[in-house]
């Protein structure tokens, strides 16, 4: 693994209780930027990381793995001098909530996971995976994969997630970061962890639904509960940014000190 790089990161809040947040795999930090007005500071300090090729970080390189995401990710924390610390992932750094709390129990106070991928991959067949390959180069397949996890959503939507991905992820983490997201799994390190767990999923986002959580997530995680956010995609921090953080603060509220 490489040695921890000094990832990109923005800080919003000056609460005692740090939330470190990851993004997903189509976009950067920024994804969140909908919710910031929404947020409690008084209360919590969010740092927004950017994940080697995205964002702030979109020069530094790396392995792709859900390991180095992870170590990465801690010493942000150790940089802010959190000693402990809660954790939120979406889509793809769904995962990465399972790896840090598993890595680092006795540091990560909870997680949450947002439409989240998990410690099993996400395991999809040869041809969906090649089409999620061909998003990283046709723009009119990145076009209809966002309109897909974010139905009835408008084309000016997709023309801005594009640009969005096009700016700030560097080609050269998108096949690689792909790779992590459907081929790792770590399930055994992370059956048992009593890490609270809050799972938010959408509505609207086809796949990662109900169904699939209590295969995972809630099978694996005995502190674990699921909160449907309704009428939304697959970003609920950009479809409805009050309630997504509504719902986030209510859980970080019960499990903060």
């Amino acid at each position: 693994m490489n040695t921890a790089a000094n990832i990109g990161f923005t800080l919003h809040g000056t609460g005692p209780e740090g939330v470190l947040v990851m993004h997903d795999w189509m976009g950067d930090s920024t994804i969140y930027d909908a919710i910031l007005p929404y947020l409690d500071k008084s209360v919590f300090a969010y740092a927004f990381v950017d994940l080697r090729g995205y964002g702030l970080s979109r020069d530094i390189a790396g392995e792709y793995t859900v390991g180095e995401i992870a170590h990465d990710c801690l010493a942000v924390a150790d940089k802010l001098g959190w000693q402990r610390f809660h954790v939120m992932g979406h889509s793809m750094t769904g995962m990465a909530t399972e790896r840090m709390a598993a890595d680092a129990p006795s540091r990560v106070k909870s997680a949450i996971a947002v439409c989240p991928v998990s410690a099993a991959g996400n395991q999809i067949d040869a041809n969906a995976k090649a089409f999620f390959a061909s998003t990283t180069e046709s723009d009119d397949a990145f076009r209809r994969l966002i309109k897909f996890v974010g139905p009835g959503l408008s084309d000016s939507w997709a023309e801005a997630k594009l640009r969005l991905n096009r700016s700030a992820v560097s080609p050269a983490c998108r096949l690689r970061y792909l790779a992590m997201l459907t081929e790792t799994n770590f399930v055994e390190d992370v059956v048992g962890l009593e890490t609270p767990f809050l799972v938010v999923i959408a509505q609207k986002d086809p796949g990662l639904d109900e169904a699939a959580m209590k295969k995972t997530f809630l099978a694996w995680h005995p502190n674990a509960e699921l909160v449907t956010i309704p009428n939304s995609g697959h970003y609920p921090m950009q479809e409805c940014p009050p309630h997504f953080v509504s719902v986030v603060e209510g859980f970080l509220r019960k499990h903060k000190g």
